[in-house]
């Protein structure tokens, strides 16, 4: 049977431990009872016995500039001797189930098979790009204006702001709220803190980093501007004296080979993290659609969801005098629709990960050509998906 865990209940922290192979220092164990307070666990219980777990961590995001509410599932875990009798499964569809009655739009998770949270209704969306680059090879901006400083105490709204900037240039960033930043970015007390100010005096950049074993290991990017990508980059090359190679993570489609005098360095595309609409309806409502106000049209998106059932269905968009009016309809037979598609193949569109138009050129979705072309104007595209964080 599900049930919701305090946790509070050590438990959990076994189960994590077995699951993911740590062994948690002394006292870790307390520390992450108080970072995770605001989490929802819900457990499949035997008897007496915790046999597999779910983790909610409510969280915001900004999609195309529009915040959303946002489900994280993390730290899905069963025993060993649980497994492949359908715990995990019931607690997904419970978790679903739960997210949207307490109106969360979309989910994220980071996957250890794809194919496995496809079957729930997860999609890959977000990708990223691993550097590892030598020394030799992190260029030296010499004229470059402006300063890069260490960050002191005292200073950790400045990284907030930037931060807030950097998120603005993609979609699918999380709104860091402060329990966020104590517990997931300033705990980690081993990182080195640089911020990048312009001629003004104005933050515009950071880099969080350790230096170790002759490697440089930077945790967090955050470049607002050229300029500030510049100016990080000769900070790094600072370090020559101390480490052989750099080794950074960035969005997949970030320009910075460009600012290589040698690009060739090793660099590795990985799946990221995948996404989920949980409400069709409520999300259609508040999305960010592109809309002229010269512009009045409507189309019919055909839904198919096998998890939440009560997502599928047919939905009615419509566009007028700059806004938009979306709504679950009546599917008629034999009435055209703009589009079928399922709903990984809808949270990949509104996430700006595909266009309609590319998955009918590939024979994902069936419908209207003609009418995709249209609809896909009015979806954002100037941002590209990207998370800098994990769960």
């Amino acid at each position: 049977m599900i049930k919701q865990i305090p946790v509070t209940n050590d438990e959990i922290y076994d189960l994590s431990a077995f699951a993911f192979q740590v062994t948690p220092a002394p006292g870790e164990i307390e520390k992450k009872k108080e970072a995770k307070k605001n989490e929802t666990v819900w457990g499949w219980v035997e008897g007496e016995n915790l046999a597999a777990k779910v983790h909610l961590i409510p969280l915001e995001t900004r999609i195309h500039g529009k915040v959303i509410k946002t489900g994280g599932i993390a730290s899905v875990a069963t025993w060993p001797e649980y497994r492949r009798k359908g715990a995990v499964r019931q607690l997904l569809i419970h978790a679903l189930g739960e997210m949207k009655k307490a109106g969360y739009l979309v989910s994220y998770l980071a996957p250890f098979s794809v194919p496995f949270y496809r079957k729930f209704g997860w999609e890959m969306t977000i990708n990223e790009m691993q550097f590892t680059i030598p020394m030799e090879h992190v260029p030296k901006y010499k004229d470059i204006t402006g300063c890069v400083r260490r960050m002191k105490k005292g200073e950790e709204a400045i990284l907030k702001e930037v931060y807030h900037a950097y998120t603005e240039q993609y979609t699918g960033m999380l709104v860091r709220d402060n329990h966020w930043w104590e517990h997931k970015i300033f705990s980690k007390e081993e990182l080195i803190t640089a911020i990048s100010y312009d001629d003004a005096g104005k933050a515009d950049g950071y880099v969080r980093y350790q230096v170790k074993n002759s490697k440089l290991d930077i945790d967090e990017w955050a470049a607002v501007t050229p300029e500030s990508k510049k100016r990080l980059l000769q900070f790094i090359a600072n370090h020559d004296s101390m480490a052989k190679e750099v080794q950074m993570t960035l969005p997949d489609d970030d320009l910075f080979p460009l600012f290589l005098e040698e690009p060739r360095a090793k660099q590795e595309q990985k799946p990221y993290f995948m996404t989920r609409i949980v409400d069709v309806e409520a999300f259609l409502k508040v999305y960010p659609f592109l809309t002229p106000a010269e512009k009045e049209e409507s189309f019919r998106l055909k839904v198919e969801d096998g998890v939440l059932e009560e997502n599928s269905g047919v939905y009615q968009i419509y566009f007028q005098n700059g806004s938009h009016y979306a709504e679950k309809t009546e599917e008629t037979a034999g009435e055209n629709v703009t589009a079928s598609v399922t709903i990984q193949q809808l949270t990949m569109i509104l996430l700006g990960k595909q266009t309609l138009e590319q998955l009918y050129q590939q024979a994902f979705i069936s419908g209207e050509l003609e009418n995709m072309i249209k609809l896909d104007t009015y979806l954002p595209k100037k941002k590209h998906p990207y998370l800098a964080d994990f769960f």
